[in-house]
């Protein structure tokens, strides 16, 4: 056997001695298990969102404000 010189070819040849291609996973049988696939998952709400989103709506109420009381001005 050839001598492997990187991480690479030693990862092919484990893959080749295995008999695994190294794709996905087949998919699964329709009618099992949840109507939600295993691509599609709903967000937890999230608190930090939360805020994030609170914040930037002050900020662009406050930047709106000081630009039309710095216009009247």
């Amino acid at each position: 056997m050839a001598e492997l010189t990187n991480l690479t070819d030693r990862i092919t040849h484990l893959r080749d001695r295995k008999g695994d291609t190294g794709g996905a996973p087949p998919p699964s049988k329709p009618g099992k298990g949840s109507s939600v696939t295993s691509r599609q998952r709903a967000f937890a709400p999230d608190s930090f969102m939360l805020f994030v989103y609170v914040l930037l709506g002050v900020a662009l109420v406050a930047q709106l404000a000081l630009i039309v009381w710095l216009d009247v001005i």
